[in-house]
C-alpha cells in the first residue's frame, strides 16, 4: 500500500513533465509552471479539504450520529434504580425541554417529516407528563400532535420510521394512559393499530425469546408481550438490545440490568444528555465513508485511511456478513452486501456463500428474514457486490438477476424511494447503475456520475431520522469538485498536446486514418486520471491513436505495402521504406520516433532500456495484422477455423502495445518479463479476449461484419443451423466468463502489483462500454468526453 498522498507531491509529479521531451519535435510538453501559479489558491482549499477528512478517519470510533429525542425520552423514562422517586437520568429531561422546537415538535430541524416529528413529540411528552415536568411545554407538544396527526396519511409510504407500525400505537397507548389530550380516535391511528395487529399475529413470541431478531431493535412496542428474563440472554456484548437505546432503556425499566445500564451510561458520557436512535455503527460508517470517498473520485488522497477502515470491517467479517455495528447479532443484506464489494475490490478473501441466508424460497432475496417491504438501496447494493462475482459463484449471479429486475421496476414506475434514506438523487444513481454496470462503468465516468448524485445532507430513515456526518458533508464534495476540476485543466492541456504531436506526426495527411485522437485520450483520462499518472496518460493516449491509424492502414493497403511496414517493424530502421509509398513511410515514421520517445521516458520510469520489450511488443502486434491480411487474400478459397482465428485476432485487437507499455509509467517497478509472464500472459489474453470478442458483436450488429474478419460469422459458417442470436450470445457469454475469470485475478492478491491489474481491468471494461455504446442506448462516448474533459463542474 502507497504512503498517504499528499498535494504538493501529487502536482508535483505532473510538473515534473516540464523535464521531459515531446515524443515528436524535442519541445517541452506544457507549461505547467504557469497552471500552478495560476491555481495556488484552489490547490491550497484543497489541502484544508484533505486535512480536514484525515482528521474525520482519525477520529473514527463506534460512529458519529446525531441525536434522537425518541430514544433520549425513553431514556428519561428509566426511574431511578435506587429505589427513590424521579427519574435515573434527570438531565435527559432538561435536553428535551432545551430543545423543543418553536412548533412545538422535536425532530430533524432541516428536513421536516411529520412521521419523525410526530413519534418524536410524542415520546418526549410522555416522558415529561410520567415526571409531571413543565406543562406549558406538554401542551406546546400536545397541540402539535392535534394540529398534525392527521397529515400522516399523507407521507410518503417508503420513508415510514423502522418499526413504526410497532411501536408508534404503543406509545400512544402510553399517552392515553397517563390522560394526554390527544386525538385518540383519528383514523390514521386506527389503521396504524390494524397494521401492528396484523404484524404481531405473524411474530412468533417463542422465536422472539430463543433467536436474535430484527424485532430486538423495537421492544418498547411489545413490552407487555415479553418475558424479560428470557430476553436477557439475547443481549448484545455491550449490552444494548441490537444497538437500540430506547429498546434497551425499556429492558432496563423491566429488569434493571447492569449491563443494559452500562451501554446507556456509556452513550450518554459520549453524547451528553441525550442519544442517537442507534448505537453503536462503527460499521456502518467506516463503509459507507469509504464508499462515498471512492465513488467521488477522492479515494488516492486517503490509501492508508481506506486500508485501515477496511481492515476494520474485515477483522467483523463473519460467514454470516456484517451489521451496522460490531456488536450487533442480526446481520442484513445491505451492510454485508456493502462490506463484501468493498473488500473483495480491495483484494480481502471473502466468500459469496454469505449471501445464501439472504434468499427465500422463491429465490427473492431479501435484507431482514420477516420484512414487511423491499428497500431499494438494499437491493442496490447487493446489485453492485452481484457484479463482482468469480467463476462459479450461482448464488451472485441469482442476485444479479433478482436485484437488476427489481431495480429496473422501480426506476421505470419512478418509485426509488427507500426505507433507509432520503437522498438527493436515489433515482440518478439507479439509472447510472443499470444503463452502466460494473464491467463498463468506468472509474472517472462513475466519479463525474456521482457528484451530481451525491448528497451532503441526506437524511437516514432509523425509528426517527438521523444524520451520519462522516458519510454525508460538504467538505467530500467540495475536494471532489475542486480535485475534478484540477484534473479537467491538466487534462485538457494534456490533450493540446496529443493534438499537436498528432498533427507533427501528419497523420492527418493519411487519407485512410480515422482520426480519434479525442477518443483515444479520453480512453486514459477514464481510470488514469490523477495528476502523478500524466505520462502514463500520454502513452496510453498516444499508444492508442498509433494502433488505430495502423490498423487503419492495415485494411486500406495492399498486401505489398503491408509486407514493408512489417519488414520496417522488425529491422527497426526507417530507412527500408525509402521506396515505399509517402503514406508508408508517414506511419512508421511516427510509430519509430513516439515509441522510441517512449523508451526514452522509460529511462525516467523504470531506470533502464526499455526498446526491446516495446518493439517486441509492437512488432508481435503487427505481425498479427499481417496474418490477418493474409487471410482476407485468401477468404475467397479458405478462412480460418474459428480456433485460429481467436488465437490471432486477441492479439490483432490492438490491446497489448497500449497495456505493456503504458504498465511501465504507473510508478511502480515493472520486471523485464511483463509479456513472457506467465501471470500477465494470462491477464492479457483474457483481456484481449475480451476486447476482441466484444468488438466483433458490435461490427456484427452494426452491420460492419462483412469489411473485415469477424469471430460471429466465422462461427456461423462453421455452425450450420445455428441462428444469428444464438452465436452472438454465445459469444456475448465468452465475454462474460472472461470478464469473470478477469476480476478473479485482479481482486485476489498475487506477485502483480495492483495499478497494474487494475490497467488490464479497466481496458476490458473500457472495450464492453465501447460495445454498449454501439447498441444505440443513451450511453455513447461524445456525452462522457463532453463532461469529463470540457464542462467544469459548478
Amino acid at each position: 500500500m502507497a504512503v498517504p498522498i499528499e498535494l504538493d507531491s501529487v502536482l508535483s509529479s505532473s510538473r515534473e513533465l516540464s523535464k521531459y521531451q515531446d515524443f515528436s519535435d524535442g519541445t517541452s510538453i506544457s507549461p505547467l509552471d504557469n497552471f500552478y501559479r495560476t491555481h495556488a489558491k484552489e490547490m491550497d482549499k484543497m489541502k484544508d479539504y484533505v486535512q480536514e477528512i484525515r482528521l474525520m478517519f482519525r477520529s473514527l470510533n463506534d460512529g458519529e450520529i446525531s441525536i434522537s429525542p425518541y430514544d433520549t425520552a425513553w431514556v428519561a423514562l428509566v426511574p431511578a434504580l435506587d429505589g427513590s422517586e424521579g427519574p435515573q437520568f434527570p438531565k435527559c429531561l432538561e435536553w428535551i425541554i432545551s430543545n423543543q422546537s418553536s412548533c412545538g415538535s422535536w425532530g430533524d430541524a432541516e428536513y421536516f417529516s411529520y412521521y419523525d416529528h410526530i413519534i418524536n413529540t410524542v415520546a418526549c411528552i410522555v416522558a415529561l407528563k410520567t415526571w409531571e415536568r413543565s406543562p406549558e411545554v406538554i401542551e406546546r407538544g400536545a397541540k402539535f400532535i392535534r394540529d398534525n396527526l392527521q397529515k400522516l396519511q399523507s407521507e410518503e409510504d417508503a420513508h415510514m420510521p423502522i418499526g413504526f407500525e410497532i411501536v408508534f400505537p404503543a406509545l400512544m397507548d402510553n399517552a392515553e394512559a397517563l390522560g394526554l389530550d390527544l386525538p385518540y380516535d383519528s383514523l390514521f391511528l386506527q389503521a396504524i393499530e390494524t397494521e401492528r395487529q396484523k404484524k404481531l399475529k405473524k411474530i412468533p413470541l417463542e422465536i422472539l425469546h430463543k433467536y436474535p431478531t430484527s424485532i430486538l431493535h423495537s421492544l418498547e412496542g411489545l413490552q407487555e408481550l415479553l418475558d424479560w428474563e428470557k430476553l436477557l440472554k439475547l443481549q448484545s456484548n455491550d449490552g444494548s438490545f441490537l444497538c437500540s437505546p430506547a429498546s434497551t432503556a425499556c429492558a432496563l425499566i423491566h429488569t434493571k440490568d447492569e449491563r443494559c445500564l452500562s451501554y446507556i451510561e456509556k452513550m450518554l458520557d459520549q453524547f451528553g444528555n441525550a442519544v442517537p436512535n442507534v448505537y453503536p455503527v462503527d460499521l456502518f460508517e467506516h463503509m459507507w465513508m469509504v464508499d462515498r470517498i471512492e465513488r467521488l473520485g477522492i479515494a488516492r488522497y486517503f490509501e492508508k485511511e481506506i486500508k485501515d477502515c477496511l481492515d476494520y470491517v474485515y477483522m467483523y467479517w463473519t460467514d454470516y456478513g456484517l451489521s451496522w455495528a460490531r456488536s450487533s447479532s442480526v446481520k442484513d443484506v445491505d451492510d454485508t452486501a456493502m462490506g463484501f464489494r468493498l473488500l473483495r475490490q480491495h483484494g480481502y478473501d471473502v466468500s459469496a456463500d454469505v449471501f445464501k441466508q439472504f434468499r427465500g424460497e422463491n429465490g427473492e432475496f431479501f435484507c431482514f428474514a420477516g420484512q414487511s417491504g423491499q428497500a431499494v438501496t438494499g437491493m442496490f447494493n447487493l446489485y453492485r457486490a452481484a457484479q463482482t462475482r468469480f467463476p462459479g459463484e450461482t448464488i451472485l449471479e441469482e442476485a444479479f438477476h433478482f436485484t437488476k429486475a427489481f431495480l429496473e421496476d422501480k426506476f421505470a414506475k419512478e418509485e426509488c424511494y427507500d426505507k433507509w434514506i432520503i437522498t438527493k438523487d436515489l433515482h440518478g444513481e439507479v439509472g447510472y447503475a443499470l444503463d452502466l454496470p460494473w464491467y463498463c462503468s468506468l472509474p472517472r465516468i462513475e466519479h463525474r456520475a456521482y457528484l451530481d448524485h451525491y448528497g451532503t445532507d441526506d437524511v437516514w430513515i432509523g425509528k426517527t431520522l438521523y444524520r451520519m456526518p462522516f458519510v454525508n458533508n460538504n467538505t467530500y464534495l467540495a475536494l471532489a469538485k475542486a480535485d475534478f476540476n484540477l484534473c479537467q485543466s491538466i487534462h485538457q492541456l494534456e490533450l493540446q498536446q496529443i493534438l499537436r504531436w498528432n498533427e507533427d506526426c501528419d497523420f492527418g495527411l493519411l487519407r485512410y486514418a480515422r482520426q480519434r485522437t479525442y477518443e483515444c485520450y479520453f480512453s486514459a483520462v477514464t481510470h488514469l486520471s490523477a495528476p502523478e499518472l500524466a505520462v502514463a496518460r500520454l502513452v496510453w493516449a498516444r499508444s492508442c491513436v498509433l494502433t488505430s491509424v495502423i490498423r487503419d492502414f492495415f485494411e486500406d493497403s495492399s498486401l505489398r505495402e503491408i509486407q514493408a511496414f512489417l519488414a520496417a517493424t522488425r529491422s527497426w530502421d526507417v530507412s527500408t521504406l525509402d521506396e515505399a509509398e509517402a503514406s508508408t513511410n508517414i506511419l512508421f515514421k511516427g510509430l519509430y520516433h513516439t515509441v522510441n520517445a517512449q523508451v526514452q521516458e522509460g529511462l525516467f520510469a523504470q531506470d533502464r532500456n526499455l526498446g526491446p520489450p516495446f518493439q517486441a511488443t509492437w512488432l508481435r502486434w503487427v505481425e498479427s495484422l499481417v496474418k490477418e491480411a493474409e487471410w482476407r487474400e485468401s477468404a475467397c478459397t479458405v478462412g480460418p477455423r474459428f480456433e485460429d482465428y481467436l488465437k490471432n485476432s486477441e492479439i490483432s485487437i490492438a490491446l497489448e502495445p497500449i497495456v505493456l507499455v503504458t504498465a511501465y509509467f504507473l510508478g511502480e517497478q515493472i520486471g523485464d518479463d511483463i509479456d513472457t509472464n506467465s501471470k500477465h500472459q494470462h491477464l492479457m489474453q483474457l483481456t484481449n479476449r475480451v476486447g476482441r470478442l466484444s468488438e466483433d458483436i458490435q461490427s456484427f450488429k452494426r452491420g460492419q461484419a462483412h469489411e473485415k474478419l469477424n469471430a460471429v460469422t466465422i462461427l456461423l459458417n462453421e455452425s450450420p443451423g445455428q441462428t444469428e442470436e444464438a452465436v452472438v450470445n454465445q459469444l456475448q457469454c465468452m465475454v462474460y466468463d472472461a470478464m469473470r475469470k478477469l476480476t478473479r485475478h485482479v481482486h485476489q492478491p498475487s506477485t502483480i502489483q495492483s495499478s497494474v491489474k487494475q490497467i488490464y481491468f479497466n481496458m476490458a471494461r473500457t472495450m464492453i462500454l465501447g460495445q454498449k455504446s454501439s447498441e444505440a442506448s443513451v450511453t455513447n462516448f461524445k456525452p462522457h468526453i463532453r463532461r469529463l474533459l470540457f464542462e467544469p463542474v459548478v
